[in-house]
């Protein structure tokens, strides 16, 4: 029996095992270990030729490590083709090629997959086999990592010229009409404190209005909010985009002032894990009444803004200069 065969028996009458976790970009050492963790227990609890896939979740991406052929299982008939034209017509194995696959969540930008292996190396050598999965991974972390400094640097360029615009606005107005306008009586002298403030907050909107829409097209559809969330995979992406969501907002500003500022990066960082459980429970809570009342419709925009605006308008406060001090 080839190697095709025998997934596809065993898919037909196997369960997939499958795992995951999200990869904080700020702790690498974290997801080595939660990689090995999880990679080390299948071990332990599953057989060799168990169908499973580990997902790394990333913001703006994801990683999957799996046997070749879990998604696809013409990939495996391709690589099968190749072995047996390069070692023989009589070719035959039953090691089943692990692979290692990475898919941007950007547009103009290919799905990366490297085989590394087999799932039989990983019951047989876990340590060799787990320092070469990672080698891999530790690069695909890097590279996703460059793509969410590119976004950044996007949403810094508009922020620059979104900044001048209110602060021109804000110049050409009277005290009396800034208060009219605004709500509130803006002096002179806190005109570039109050439109930089604006500019940051135009910048997080666009993130929030991104993720709300991925949201509602992505995860609900056509359904209600609460009939998403009764699906485990589409509760389980639907807060993964949270954790996508808040990491965007929380690179941005890091990325605005943490760069020539240690003092600035290293608090942010310690004030991370807070401000992210804050919004998970404050979602956690949305969630809950969603449930309690299924035929009610959620408006995306409104839940997101509601769950992020607090949190970035408190990374705000932290950067500004008075509070480094």
């Amino acid at each position: 029996m080839d190697i095709q065969s025998q997934l596809n028996r065993n898919y037909l009458n196997t369960a997939i095992y499958t795992s995951g976790f999200y990869a904080d970009p700020t702790n690498e050492l974290d997801t080595h270990d939660k990689l090995y963790d999880a990679l080390k227990s299948f071990t332990m609890n599953q057989a060799a030729d168990t169908p499973f896939s580990l997902q790394i979740m990333l913001t703006n991406g994801e990683i999957n490590v799996m046997p070749l052929g879990l998604i696809d299982l013409n990939e495996l008939k391709e690589y099968e083709s190749k072995q047996r034209a390069e070692r023989g017509l009589d070719y035959e194995s039953d090691q089943i090629p692990l692979v290692v696959r990475f898919a941007p969540h950007e547009e103009n930008h290919q799905v990366e997959k490297e085989i590394i292996g087999t799932t039989q190396d990983l019951f047989n050598d876990f340590s060799s086999s787990f320092q070469a999965i990672w080698a891999v991974i530790k690069g695909y972390l890097t590279t996703n990592h460059q793509l969410l400094l590119g976004v950044e640097a996007d949403l810094m360029a508009d922020f620059d010229d979104v900044q001048k615009e209110y602060l021109a606005n804000f110049q050409r107005m009277s005290i009396e009409e800034r208060e009219t306008n605004l709500g509130m009586r803006l002096a002179d002298d806190e005109l570039d404190h109050f439109s930089t403030f604006m500019a940051e907050m135009h910048a997080v909107q666009a993130i929030v209005m991104s993720a709300a829409n991925f949201t509602r097209q992505e995860i609900i559809g056509d359904d209600l909010f609460a009939q998403a969330l009764n699906d485990n995979v589409r509760r389980s992406t639907f807060f993964w985009a949270l954790d996508n969501t808040f990491y965007q907002i929380f690179y941005f500003f890091l990325q605005r002032y943490g760069q020539e500022n240690d003092k600035l990066t290293k608090h942010l960082i310690h004030q991370k894990s807070r401000l992210i459980v804050q919004m998970r429970e404050a979602a956690f809570k949305r969630a809950q009444q969603a449930e309690q009342n299924p035929t009610t419709a959620v408006n995306c925009e409104e839940l997101f803004s509601d769950l992020f605006i607090p949190v970035a308008e408190q990374i705000a406060a932290i950067c500004e200069p008075k509070s480094q001090a």
